[in-house]
This record gives structure tokens, sequence and C-alpha cells, in this order.
């Protein structure tokens, strides 16, 4: 039992920082729409509330349209994962959005001991909420199909038949 004790100590000492940020949010939009949406690089950034200098996104959509991969680098050197997984529902989308950090050396770890997951998670939530915002206008400013003429009911009339005649043609008669 001590041993069992011990290696689940160790393996959280050896893995602390490492786990991924993980946000949800349900948003009213299609997920094919969606898909579209964070497939672009500028609505990435246009989902962060100040951009840093140096940040470039490559954006990686998955066929499915299911999954979008985003590598966040500054510098050219890639800094951040950001995975995007969206689950279809009745005219809503619920968006997983799981953050993970490239490096895992000490100061990375520390940092986020330190109060970086704490600003991570804030930030995720923004970029949550934004993309539920803009989502939110979107479906506001559809503009629906225009109708065509009105048809006059009035001149139409409607004839029910008896059971025997339903009965007759019904029934093949030879």
């Amino acid at each position: 039992m001590i041993e069992l004790v011990f290696l689940a100590m160790l393996s959280r000492l050896m893995n602390w920082g490492l786990t991924p940020l993980i946000a949800t949010r349900t948003v009213a939009a299609d997920a094919g729409t969606l898909h579209h949406f964070l497939s672009e690089p500028a609505n990435q950034l246009r989902l962060l509330r100040r951009v840093p200098r140096g940040l470039e996104v490559h954006v990686r959509p998955w066929a499915k349209g299911r999954v979008v991969a985003v590598e966040i680098l500054r510098r050219r050197r890639t800094v951040l994962w950001a995975t995007w997984i969206l689950s279809a529902g009745r005219g809503t989308t619920e968006v997983d959005l799981a953050v993970q950090f490239e490096t895992r050396g000490l100061a990375t770890r520390l940092a986020l001991v330190l109060g970086g997951r704490r600003w991570l998670t804030r930030r995720v939530d923004d970029a949550l909420a934004r993309l539920g915002q803009i989502c939110a206008r979107a479906a506001e400013d559809i503009v629906p199909a225009p109708v065509s003429a009105p048809v006059d009911c009035s001149r139409r009339s409607r004839t029910t038949r008896s059971r025997t005649d339903a009965g007759r043609e019904a029934s093949p008669t030879s």
C-alpha cells in the first residue's frame, strides 16, 4: 500500500504543470459554420483580447469537421497548442477548447503553478465568451428568406369522401 501512495505522489510530482487546460461552452451556431470560422487564422486572433507582438497562428482543420488544431508560435517557436472540439446539437454546438503548452521545462511548469494557469484560464474563458458573442450576433443578424406571393385559399373547397368511396378506391376490382 505504501508503494502505491509513493508511486501516486511521484507521478504527481513528475507531471505537475503538464495537464492541459480544458474549457467548454455551448454556442448558438451550426457546427459546420463554426468549423469554417475557426479554420481562419484571422478569426483565431480575433478571439483574443490583446494580441502580443510576434505571435503567429497556424490552423490545421481536420477533414471530419469536428476538430480544429491551432499551433501558436512566438518568434517562430511553438509555444502553445489549442484544440477546438466541436459537438453538434440541435441548432447549437458544444465547443471544447483544450490548451496545452509545448515546452515542458521547469520555468514553464513553475510559471503555471505560480498563477499562470489561472491567467490562462481567464484568457480561454474570455475567448470562448467572445466566440459565443460572435455567434449570437450572427444568429440575430440572419435575414429571413423572402416569402413568395401569398396563396389565396378562400376559393378552394375541400370535399370529403364517404367511407364507401374510400373503400372502393382501396380495393382493386377485377
